[in-house]
Order: structure tokens, then sequence, then C-alpha cells
């Protein structure tokens, strides 16, 4: 028998209840759940999926059933120790104290596997995936990144989790070479040709952020992939990506500025590498901290625009709710000073992880990503 609506939240809230009692140590993340599920649910029915979340090991106590581990990230140029094909090792170093790892939670059971050279783990609605290349020897980025690309989409469909939510990539060089030859527009023209290949029409491009890393660190890509399509937002304040006009590239670059995750639980917005760029231009060339203010504005007026378009009921001031930020410098000594800032606009309750990278454009100092409640 199909249970009600009522008599469905109702179980849910008992089974909660019943999780705080025995794991006492998961009370903070589990009353997250809980008052998420209270919320009016206002994303559309086609949207809905089980809940994904994401908050930082240095937060971390023991979890309930209901806030089962995907997957978690782990930041440094050395590769871990430790064995598990759930850490995702990210091979980019920390800037200040050193980054805790970031844990994405789902609420159903988890299942690990390796498929050729990817790192597999999926629960019911959603499959995270992770590879790490070496580049000795390769000459051809762009044809590596089609090949990359190619296997990620074929294994997400093959396993039943089409759709593409979120893709992170990391490689060294970004910036090398000139023009058509730059090594981010090669890979963005190889990302383009797979999707192109085997992306159906009418399917969404996912949030994504392509950062440089230092040299002799691997070719990486992590990604989440869902059953569901997920619903992808734009800013209105910038182009968007896939129309950017010639002058960035032959190809335009394949993301979406945020996608939005839907569950009964409330919704969760993955936001894209942000930055300095209103239009499609750069603005506030050599100045860390006006582009620091800018990128800011261009996170609020994407979650924004995000709550009106799901007509989200309980609009907040800030920019994100258990939010988690991910900020990458070309500069470290950028550091102190760009916290600051972010502190004085967002206050002390989100989470700030520094990270050294080189941004995908010359010109642009910063980049900042994240994920959270709206």
């Amino acid at each position: 028998m199909v249970l009600a609506w009522k008599q469905l939240l109702s179980l849910l809230m008992l089974v909660i209840s019943t999780a705080e009692n025995s794991y006492h140590g998961s009370e903070y993340y589990c009353k997250s759940i809980q008052e998420r599920i209270q919320r009016k649910m206002t994303a559309p029915e086609k949207y809905l999926q089980t809940d994904l979340a994401v908050r930082q090991a240095s937060d971390e106590l023991p979890v309930s059933d209901l806030c089962n581990e995907l997957f978690r990230f782990r930041f440094g140029k050395e590769a871990s120790a430790e064995a598990d094909t759930s850490i995702f090792q990210l091979h980019i170093d920390s800037i200040g104290p050193h980054a805790a790892d970031e844990i994405w939670f789902a609420n159903s059971s988890v299942r690990t596997d390796v498929v050729g050279k990817f790192m597999v783990t999926e629960c019911d609605d959603y499959l995270a995936v992770h590879t790490e290349i070496d580049l000795t020897g390769v000459t051809n980025f762009k044809d590596l990144t089609t090949q990359v690309y190619h296997e990620l989409l074929q294994l997400t469909r093959q396993r039943g989790y089409p759709n593409l939510v979120r893709v992170w990539n990391y490689f060294p060089g970004i910036n090398t070479g000139y023009g058509d030859h730059e090594l981010y527009r090669q890979f963005t023209a190889g990302r383009a040709i797979a999707y192109g290949e085997i992306a159906h029409e009418g399917e969404v491009l996912p949030a994504a952020t392509a950062i440089g890393t230092d040299e002799g660190t691997p070719f990486t890509v992590s990604a989440i992939a869902a059953r569901n399509q997920c619903q992808t937002i734009e800013n209105p304040r910038q182009t968007s990506a896939y129309k950017y006009p010639r002058e960035y590239g032959s190809v335009s670059p394949s993301f979406s500025r945020a996608v939005v995750v839907a569950s009964p639980f409330g919704n969760r917005i993955l936001i894209s590498g942000t930055a300095s760029i209103v239009g499609h231009q750069s603005l506030h060339l050599n100045d860390p901290m006006q582009q620091t203010i800018e990128t800011l504005r261009n996170l609020k007026d994407l979650v924004r625009h995000a709550q009106g378009e799901l007509q989200a009921r309980n609009v907040d001031t800030k920019i994100l709710r258990n939010g988690n930020l991910r900020v990458y410098l070309r500069e470290p000594n950028y550091r102190a000073e760009i916290e600051q800032t972010l502190r004085d606009a967002l206050g002390d309750s989100l989470s700030l992880v520094f990270l050294r990278g080189d941004v995908c454009r010359r010109d642009l100092l910063l980049e900042i990503e994240a994920a959270g409640d709206i």
C-alpha cells in the first residue's frame, strides 16, 4: 500500500527521532535533516530524490543510518596511505591549516566498486566516481580529456545514473599555451566532444570546477551523477558559460552555474567555481579584494535567483545555510585578507577551505565554489 504523504512524513520523523536517541553524537547533523523535512517541499516532483549533503570532517561525529557516507575528498599533493575506494584524493594543497576531509553523505545504503580506472561509490539515487591519470608522456590533452569523459559518461549510464550533477577537474599547467592551444581550452574542447558523442538531446549540464594544480600532479576527475534529472540554475549577472563568445575558445565550456538537488528534505544547491566575471568579462584585474567582493555578489545573486526559481519560502539573507565553500587562490599570501572579507560578509557559520590552485583565466586570482541548503 502506498503511504499517504502525512503518514510517510510521520514515519520519517519517527525514524529520525529514534536515530537521534540511539546516536547522540549525530544530533547536530540529524537535527538539520529534521529541520529540512519540516519545511514545505518546493521543488517540482520530477526533481525529487533522496537527500545529499556535505560537511567537513573537522565537525565529524558518529552518524546514523540516515546519514551514510557516500565518499570523502581528501586534500593534499601527497597520496593518502589509506586504501579505500571511497576516499577521493585531490592533489591540491591547503593554504594555512591543513584542510579536513570533505564528506558527502546520502541517506540510503552505500556500495563501493572499482570499474576500470574509476573508483565508484553508489547509493539509491547517486553515483560518485573518481579517477587519477598520470600525465607523464601525454602529448594530446584534448584527446585524453575526450577519452576520460567518454568513459565517465558511459559508466554513469551503464550503472543507471545518467544525469551528471557535479564534476571537479584538476590538472597542472591549466594556463600553459596561448589562444586555442592553452591547456584549459584543450580540456574544454575535449570535454565537449565527449558530451557531443554521448549526451542525449535536452540533457542538462552539471555544475563544475576546473582548477590548475602544481607540476607533477595527475589529471583528476571526480563526479556525482544522479538517477533523476536535477534542476540547473544560471546567474542573471553572468553569461551562461555554454554561451561564451568565440574569444574564450573554439568551444564554449560545458557546465551550468549551479545545480539544485531536491528531496523531500529540502533543496541543496551545488555551485560551480565562481569568479569575478560579469557578463562574460573578467573584472578588477590584479585586485584580489575587489575580485573577492565581485565573486560574493555573483554567489549571492545566483542563490537569490535559485530561491526565486524554486519559490523558496525560507529566503535567508545569508548566501547559504549549512554551507561549505572552497576558495582557490593563485597566491597564498592573499589568504588572510580574503578570509576576513568573506567572514565579514558571511559570518562564521559557513565552512571555509582555502586551496592553492590556478583559475582557468590568467587574469583571475581566485575562484569560489559552494554547496549548501537554500
